[in-house]
């Protein structure tokens, strides 16, 4: 019982309190004596939920009273959950929870259906549709309507497909400490990648409790993100600034490839990547790394002169996530694009006032929107002829890379 309990704990404070995943587990088990399987259990059967959350409000909205409070539900869409996916627990159990919560003739009546059919989302609904998809692939619709507008229905039935399955975990290895073909055969959970010095995590367990992450002789990296670095014209002798509101390891990338004694300037506005960025530059003994907390608008008071490249993470609707976090369809809402845009567009600009005469502005998103990512960047070049487009790309989650990731590269044209 404590098990279900304790799913109900997490899945109240996800939707109905709003709090992030990872923060969720941390105040759910913090000082607790629980049993490892118990503790499994409690969160699979919450993840469970969490991935067909989409179905189960529609099958509770059908069968139950619709002034029904979520709360009262829980139990029911963990039965669901149980029932129709996991197949963990004894139905029993959670019906009896389910039951107690709820008016016995709707119970009866939905979990008769559910077990009366093979087709649980309403046949009335067209295959193509948004409304269909949403369902079958627990993502927001109207995220479906603007990528079906944006790239197509044979586009987006490919970013679902792959949607529904965890991401990679990919992890950069620095060929100057460790062997990879060795490390590969002394850790057979790992293989090779499309990228140079990147390898894939296929294993069960956390990655991160290796001997080389302790050392960070190896640390996470995005194929995407390794890729679009080594694109890059850097270089030991011309100064690079970051400026991030995005969780990344980009300037591991640039300390492995240069040293530590590289002099680097990183602008951080994100709380927990702060603390681990001094954290890890403190260990590893960074000589010249200056780390600044501010938002873009306040770059001049971090950064003292023009640099060679300049790159811009700013925040985005990091669709990306919706792989990866779990609860991250609940948090995105619609009505917050525009403020989105209109802050990437802000960043932006901020950021190329730091470029020197033939450096680089280059612009990172994890995610997939074109009015964020060649929309932006066509009217930023409208507005700045002073900047010229090297490159863009936007990758797919269903191609080699695993990324929704977009990138553009600007060069700031030098008086001729």
């Amino acid at each position: 019982m404590e098990q279900f309990e304790l799913a109900r704990a997490i899945l109240e404070k996800l939707v109905i309190g709003e709090v992030p995943f990872a923060l969720v587990l941390k105040q759910t088990f913090k000082n607790k004596n629980v049993d490892p399987v118990v503790k499994s259990n409690a969160i699979a059967l919450a993840g469970c939920e969490l991935r067909h959350h989409y179905i189960f409000d529609n099958l509770i909205s059908r069968f139950i009273d619709e002034e029904v409070e979520f709360k009262n539900t829980i139990y029911l869409r963990f039965y669901l959950a149980n029932h129709l996916f996991l197949r963990r627990f004894k139905d029993a159990e959670l019906l009896e929870l389910a039951k107690r919560d709820l008016p016995l003739p709707d119970v009866d009546k939905l979990l008769s259906f559910v077990d009366s059919t093979n087709e649980i989302i309403p046949e009335d609904l067209d295959k193509s549709s948004p409304e269909f998809l949403s369902l079958r692939y627990n993502t927001p619709a109207w995220v479906i309507r603007m990528w079906q507008k944006q790239y197509g229905k044979g586009v987006v039935f490919k970013v679902l497909k792959v949607n529904y399955r965890p991401s990679i975990s990919s992890i950069r290895v620095n060929e100057k400490n460790v062997n990879i073909d060795e490390f590969i055969s002394k850790h057979p959970d790992f293989s090779k990648s499309p990228v140079d010095n990147i390898i894939v995590y296929q294993g069960r367990g956390n990655a991160k409790n290796l001997e080389e992450f302790k050392k960070y002789d190896v640390f996470f990296m995005k194929m995407a993100t390794k890729y679009i670095l080594d694109s890059l014209d850097l270089d030991p002798i011309k100064r690079v600034a970051i400026y991030s509101e995005t969780p990344n390891n980009i300037y591991m990338e640039i300390f492995t490839r240069f040293g530590k004694d590289y002099p680097l300037d990183l602008v951080i506005n994100h709380p927990s990547s702060l603390f681990e960025t001094r954290k890890v530059s403190k260990e590893m003994g960074f000589t010249h790394f200056y780390i600044y907390d501010a938002s873009f608008n306040e770059l001049d008071t971090c950064i003292s002169k023009k640099v060679n490249t300049f790159i811009c993470l700013p925040k985005s609707t990091a669709l990306d996530l919706l792989r990866s976090t779990p609860d991250y369809f609940l948090k995105l809402k619609q009505d917050q694009l525009d403020t989105i845009i209109a802050d990437e567009i802000k960043c932006l600009e901020e950021c190329s006032r730091f470029v020197e005469d033939d450096g680089e502005l280059v612009y990172m998103i994890p995610t997939l929107s074109r009015k964020e990512s060649n929309s932006l960047i066509a009217n930023f070049l409208v507005n700045h002829p002073d900047f010229s487009l090297i490159e863009e790309h936007q990758f797919l989650p269903f191609e080699s890379f695993d990324s929704c990731m977009y990138y553009a590269r600007l060069k700031k044209n030098g008086e001729k």
